[in-house]
């Protein structure tokens, strides 16, 4: 009865930067949709929504000019939680960036509020005052992290003694990343590349274009390579001009960002993730899969932890053309066997509701160690 208790009495505030269409984000929807279809209260505070998405959902609090980063909105932000907490009866916080976890979860304490924090990377630690901005995150009374790999790095570069990280992998949502249709390769000669990942300084899309400049001198293959970019930062705006200077452009579609990321995943014969740092899990992968379109990627982070598991040919060495080029034609000739053995492996191991399910274990066991105390 304890356990049922706890859940109707659970309200969760998620935090997060910005609700955009990256792996953390959709991960917050995925908790909050879950948490919604057992009729548990929740909400979710975040300084913007890129490209307006979510705009009109209910239980989502925009900051709109205030920054979870500058310290001169922190009393504003506390102002704003504190009304949401009165006003909703919140009573368990899950915090999912730095930022946040650095200016706030102190004060969420002090007002009685249990707190559970995520691990999603390593971070930038290589000195002393970012790994202290960075372990703000390992103070949540909870601790989980998305990977073994994640969790592993934390252990062994950060005083941890006696606390536990909870490894919950990233999960995806297998009934909308379904595909009924197989995308064989209709016509041999023409190969469609799809790399999901937003162009950022280690996706490794500046690498990821080289690679394939090569390939396209060196087969007859005419390869159809979709890059998701809004032509607006700077590194977005490198992309463009190293398309431009391999010659490649007639190889090189853009796409605008996108909720609506299953149509690429189908259209694509193969998927690449090319980041040169570990992913703390890189859900681009259990995506793809789970659409039943071959995937390969950088043999490190959690990438390797993901693919290792399914296929290990599917993994390359990063800086290796050669091993690249062994792994994308393996995932090529074997097309019709990926596709078969991959959506079974994500619902086994990667869907959204084990995920979900795992973290609510979580959220109730918090409250319940609160109330027994």
């Amino acid at each position: 009865m304890a356990h049922l208790k706890s859940i109707k009495k659970l309200v969760c505030l998620q935090i997060i930067p910005s609700m955009g269409v990256g792996g953390i984000e959709t991960g917050v929807r995925d908790i909050s949709s879950y948490l919604t279809s057992l009729k548990i209260n929740n909400y979710v505070l975040a300084e913007n929504s890129s490209n307006n998405l979510d705009i009109n959902t209910s239980n989502i609090y925009y900051l709109k000019k205030l920054k979870f980063k500058n310290i001169f909105d922190q009393a504003k932000i506390k102002e704003i939680i504190l009304k949401i907490i009165q006003e909703k009866k919140i009573n368990l916080i899950h915090i999912s960036s730095r930022a946040p976890a650095f200016f706030l979860i102190n004060w969420i304490k002090k007002q009685g509020i249990r707190t559970v924090t995520s691990l999603h990377n390593t971070y930038n630690d290589q000195n002393f005052l970012k790994k202290y901005y960075n372990s703000f995150l390992l103070k949540g009374d909870s601790v989980i992290s998305n990977s073994y790999f994640v969790s592993n790095y934390f252990h062994t570069n950060y005083n941890i003694k006696n606390q536990s990280i909870h490894i919950i992998p990233r999960g995806i949502n297998t009934e909308y990343f379904d595909s009924d249709k197989k995308q064989k390769i209709q016509n041999k000669q023409n190969i469609k590349i799809f790399h999901p990942s937003r162009i950022s300084s280690w996706k490794g899309h500046t690498l990821f274009l080289k690679y394939f400049a090569r390939l396209i001198k060196k087969s007859d293959m005419n390869f159809e390579i979709t890059i998701i970019s809004n032509h607006n930062n700077k590194y977005e705006k490198e992309v463009d001009k190293i398309v431009q200077n391999l010659k490649i452009s007639n190889h090189v579609h853009f796409i605008k960002p996108t909720k609506n990321i299953k149509e690429l995943y189908m259209k694509a014969n193969l998927v690449i993730n090319s980041s040169v740092n570990p992913e703390g899990f890189g859900r681009t992968i259990c995506e793809s899969l789970s659409m039943r379109t071959p995937v390969i990627a950088p043999n490190m982070g959690g990438t390797k932890e993901q693919l290792e598991k399914f296929d290990n040919n599917l993994l390359y060495e990063i800086d290796n053309f050669d091993s690249f080029k062994k792994s994308f034609y393996y995932a090529l000739k074997n097309q019709d066997t990926i596709s078969e053995k991959g959506r079974d492996f994500v619902i086994k191991n990667y869907s959204s509701n084990q995920m979900c399910f795992a973290l609510l274990e979580i959220y109730k066991g918090i409250l319940n160690e609160h109330i027994s105390n």
